[in-house]
């Protein structure tokens, strides 16, 4: 073992990003705020012991906790101010921050001083979104109007995706809409994004020049995702790596023509140069994403290392890349295409970094291009797969025939001529970019074929957070772990028995892992009941529980109907028995006031959850609070929301 350790030294810094993003992720997913006051304080002595001591084990240590107490500080620098209730229409004066197009609405961004809502919120701007179909305003006006804000949604199962904490990074303070609104003052600020905008007048322009979120129409978007390409409308490393290309070969062709450079200096220099900046234009135009940023940086580094003469794909580099972008931003690592992007990118530098060049003849080349196409989709589908159930909940099953048939398409003919004909467009022509849609169109239908195929979409049970730790470490193992020198099978091949050895302990959790019977939100305004496998519910719509819906379905692995079937109840009093335990839901003041002490005194009564807050000294521990989940064995697992992203300052 000592041998081993040893020999991992030399990829020590390949698993430093790691090491701090789990540190991260751990201080995102606590349900409470750790007590700590000097958080960067105790960030600068971590960093002080990871200098004194060379221990790999303190090292390991070390960079955890400065993941964690990092995230930590970043946290609390961003301070989002948050709006605690909800509030009924109140007249207000708003500045248009941002404009984001979707198909069926336009969403906007508002700053609103909070005071205009209530005088008893702290004088300060709050940054509203909220939906709009008509009389869409521009960047920088002013529009007066009658809006109902909400406040933002918590997680609603340990698992689930936590929408307040995704708005508080994103510096978004609540959501509403508007019943009557006016643009009092045109302030139309003409960014670039909004000029291109306008002049194309076009969907691909949208989603795949300017970076706008949700263009596609959502029975689209779900065609797309369900054949496993559904990542060619997030600008990312897709794009950055077709245009960076692109644009390199033109500018080196450029070069090679003008003798008074190639006769100074390598074509190579000005055409990475003439390359990066218009990369940089590309990141500025599409409305620099994260996603986008990410991949920015990794062609930048590419970039650098050919100019150096290093190696272009290396694990090294991705590693620099993930973790500039963790100081960057740290949580970035819970975002899905952040962790989908360096899963693919890891997976295949580790798969071909050994690969050397080989002279073929034309025809070999052509069948190694071939082999080529079929092995990159089969990798980056194998390392993306775990993230897609962890997220989506479903495999999309022929993402690998899907990737194959159209990846293509969008490279050959639908990216370069959405930008060719998106430059025509500025010019009034748009002739390409008709051209385009119709290529576009012959694509979707393609994908729709492929999505109608049987169990195109397998739908799966939720993976939880220590199965995804698991999967996670055992592809790290196999990537980072080096193989000492060895005649023993052990050690030789201690990546892939690492690997299998995590794998399978994730696995094995996954298939024992059960379904909760019962959810509560924290304030049991809506509950929802487990019967044959199917969820029942108090309500069948809750306007402050909206998210509550679709976390549970997809907690369940059940796909959520048109109408939210009810669970009978007598008079707001809800009995909901199992084989191993019993619990009464008490739903208004009445059904309290009758039933608590009955509930209290019977034994056959497990627990009580109720909507108001309710003691009883004779209850021996049957009331329950807080968001919760029960499993069949009768284990209560609480779902607590007190951080900074749920207005707990």
């Amino acid at each position: 073992m000592k041998e081993i350790l040893q020999y991992q030294y030399k990829n020590v810094f390949l698993w430093a990003p790691f090491v701090v993003a789990f540190g991260a992720a751990l201080y995102f997913s606590l349900g409470i705020e750790p007590d700590f006051h000097f958080p960067i304080i105790i960030t600068a002595l971590i960093c002080g012991i990871f200098y004194k001591y060379k221990n790999i084990f303190v090292r390991t240590l070390t960079l955890f906790l400065f993941g964690f107490f990092y995230a930590m500080s970043f946290t609390h620098i961003i301070d989002t101010p948050q709006i605690k209730d909800s509030f009924d229409f109140v007249s207000v004066n708003a500045v248009v921050k941002d404009v984001d197009f979707t198909p069926d609405s336009t969403r906007v961004l508002l700053s609103i001083n909070a005071q205009q809502i209530d005088k008893d919120l702290p004088n300060q701007n709050l940054n509203i979104r909220v939906s709009l179909t008509e009389n869409i305003p521009d960047i920088g006006d002013t529009i007066n109007g009658n809006i109902k804000i909400f406040h933002l949604s918590p997680k609603y199962t340990t698992e689930s995706f936590d929408f307040a904490r995704w708005a508080y990074f994103s510096k978004i303070s609540g959501t509403g809409f508007f019943e009557t609104y006016d643009i009092t003052q045109a302030n139309q600020q003409n960014t670039i994004r909004t000029y291109i905008h306008n002049k194309a007048n076009s969907v691909l322009t949208d989603a795949l020049v300017l970076g706008y979120k949700k263009v596609i129409p959502e029975s689209q978007s779900f065609i797309w995702k369900s054949v496993g390409v559904g990542h060619v409308w997030s600008i990312s490393g897709f794009h950055m790596t077709l245009i960076g290309g692109w644009l390199f070969a033109l500018f080196y062709l450029l070069s090679r023509s003008i003798p008074y450079i190639t006769k100074r200096i390598p074509a190579k220099y000005p055409a990475i140069i003439c390359a990066w900046l218009c990369l940089f234009l590309y990141l500025y135009i599409s409305g620099i994403s994260v996603a986008t940023t990410r991949a920015f940086l990794m062609a930048s580094l590419v970039f650098a290392a050919t100019l150096l003469g290093r190696s272009v794909l290396s694990l090294r580099n991705a590693a620099l890349a993930f973790l500039i972008i963790f100081l960057i931003n740290p949580y970035a690592v819970m975002n899905a295409g952040f962790q989908l992007s360096f899963a693919a990118i890891f997976g295949l530098i580790w798969f071909f970094n050994d690969t050397q060049y080989i002279k073929r003849t034309y025809i070999k080349r052509i069948a190694h291009y071939i082999n080529l196409l079929f092995t990159t989709a089969f990798i980056a589908t194998v390392f993306t797969l775990p993230f897609i159930i962890a997220h989506f909940g479903y495999i999309p099953l022929y993402s690998l025939i899907g990737n194959i048939i159209l990846l293509p398409i969008f490279s050959i003919a639908i990216m370069p001529m959405v930008l060719i004909g998106t430059i025509f467009a500025l010019f009034g022509n748009h002739f390409v970019l008709h051209l385009t849609t119709d290529i576009y169109d012959f694509a979707l239908s393609i994908a729709n074929y492929i999505s109608n195929l049987p169990y195109a979409n397998l739908s799966v049970p939720n993976m939880s957070n220590t199965v995804l730790i698991f999967t996670v470490l055992g592809l790290l193992f196999l990537i980072l772990t080096a193989k000492p020198d060895s005649k023993k099978f052990f050690i030789k091949n201690i990546n892939y028995c690492l690997c299998i050895l995590c794998i399978l302990i994730g696995t094995t959790i996954y298939a024992t892992q059960t379904k909760p019977l019962f959810y509560a939100t924290e304030d049991h305004e809506l509950v929802a009941f487990n019967v044959n496998n199917k969820l029942q519910f108090n309500k069948s719509r809750a306007s402050h529980h909206y998210f509550a819906f679709n976390s549970w379905y997809q907690n369940n692995n059940e796909i959520q109907p048109n109408k939210n079937k009810r669970y009978k109840c007598d008079h707001g009093f809800c009995v909901y028995k199992t084989p191993k335990w019993n619990l009464v839901y008490m739903q208004n003041f009445t059904s309290i006031l009758n039933n608590i002490e009955n509930a209290c005194a019977d034994k056959n009564i497990d627990y009580i959850v109720t909507t108001f807050e309710t003691k009883s000294p004779n209850c021996h521990g049957k009331i329950l609070n807080n968001g919760l989940m029960i499993y069949q064995n009768g284990k209560v697992t609480e779902i607590i929301n007190r951080r900074p992203w749920h207005n707990q300052h």
